[in-house]
């Protein structure tokens, strides 16, 4: 079995799904910088770390022991993740290069949205400039993460499509009868989720039908200014703060919706849009989301340009209008792709043809499916970009 260590930051329990997959097919460890934070622990997370070898960094002694792990490791295909928030692993991934060890990145492009000094942008250009010139390849989450670590030297033939992912439960059967539309929002109530681009499109259309609702679920900084807001719109009657749910009860609540929109002004990835395309639920996203790339417009959902109020308003009324059986139906037929099954046969292909034990490059289940809807595409409402 082909040897392999991934360096991620911590456990999370949407890695867990596809690394006890994939354990079966590599020998598989996972090192961890630290263990789970505070703030995850609130928004629900646990430490899981089933079903394969881990090992979670000592505090005391990180960049030594990482380092140390890195040298003496030089058989076994590494890949490591958070080589910008992860001193340590920017020093590990240094020591592969330098050794001539066989390693890769696995990283989301960096939030062009966070102010960073001068020194800070040189000294990532450079830090990128130079393990591309030494990696093997880069698992890069989303074309996002494609373009720009493309531009700071990865060849093309280096860099493997990739993103977030986590099993899900098959859609449960939801009927579509019911007397009212109900849109949804998942995510933190922070500025960069784009709630106030979402009620400002959707106020109009409030006014206009009677039978939608929208629910926010989540909880944040900004929940009393959203609050005050609706109530100045006069729209606190028709929009609902949902709170946090439970992960574990999350697939159900967005199988019952009719629709997930998700209008950051930046998301590297947005695993909420795999769990609603998994519950048969189609998807209005903003174009900088990274699983903006796994929607068809006008097919499974709806990609509109972030921050444009006018652009979100004619996608949210063009869904009212098309045919939701078949988006729903297009959205459990893209999930299909990203089953972990499915994304764990892919990785593995991907680790073997950057080690050169596979001749043909692998192709990403998901980018074949889209590819798919867009050419049967016939007989849906579109709305162009």
């Amino acid at each position: 079995m082909l040897p392999v260590t991934i360096w991620m930051n911590m456990p999370s329990f949407y890695q867990d799904d596809l690394f006890r997959t994939v354990a079966r097919k590599v020998d598989l460890r996972v090192v961890y910088d630290h263990s789970l934070t505070s703030d995850r622990r609130e928004l629900g997370w646990s430490d899981v770390c089933t079903g394969y070898d881990f090992h979670v960094l000592d505090p005391k002694r990180k960049m030594r022991e990482a380092v140390g792990l890195a040298r003496s490791e030089r058989d076994r295909l590494h890949i490591v993740n958070g080589i910008w928030a992860e001193p340590a692993f920017a020093a590990a991934a240094m020591t592969l290069g330098m050794a001539g060890t066989r390693f890769a990145i696995y990283a989301e492009a960096p939030n062009q949205h966070i102010s960073r000094s001068g020194a800070m942008r040189v000294l990532r250009r450079a830090l990128g400039a130079w393990i591309a010139s030494r990696a093997s390849g880069l698992l890069a989450v989303s074309h996002f993460a494609t373009e720009y670590y493309g531009d700071l030297g990865f060849d093309a033939k280096q860099l493997y499509p990739f993103g977030y992912f986590r099993e899900s439960a098959p859609a449960p059967p939801v009927s579509t009868t019911t007397d009212f539309l109900d849109f949804v929002f998942v995510g933190q109530l922070i500025h960069r989720k784009g709630i106030d681009v979402l009620l400002e499109a959707i106020a109009p259309l409030l006014a206009e039908t009677s039978n939608l609702r929208l629910s926010l679920i989540g909880a944040g900084p900004q929940r009393d200014q959203i609050v005050a807001r609706l109530q100045t719109d006069g729209i606190s009657e028709r929009v609902v703060l949902e709170g946090v749910h439970p992960s574990a009860g999350m697939h159900r609540r967005l199988a019952q919706s009719d629709l997930l929109v998700v209008p950051s002004r930046w998301d590297g990835w947005a695993l909420v849009i795999n769990e609603a395309l998994s519950a048969g639920t189609p998807v209005i996203a903003s174009d900088r989301c990274g699983a903006s790339d796994l929607i068809c417009h006008g097919v499974n959902g709806y990609v509109f340009r972030s921050e444009d109020v006018r652009d979100l308003r004619a996608c949210l009324r063009a869904f009212m209008v098309a045919d939701r059986e078949k988006m729903r139906a297009a959205a459990v037929q893209t999930s299909s792709a990203l089953a972990i099954p499915v994304v764990a046969e892919y990785l593995v292909a991907c680790l073997e043809h950057m080690s050169g034990l596979r001749a043909e490059r692998p192709l990403a289940p998901w980018q074949r499916v889209v590819a798919d809807l867009r050419r049967r595409n016939d007989g849906f409402s579109v709305v162009p970009n």
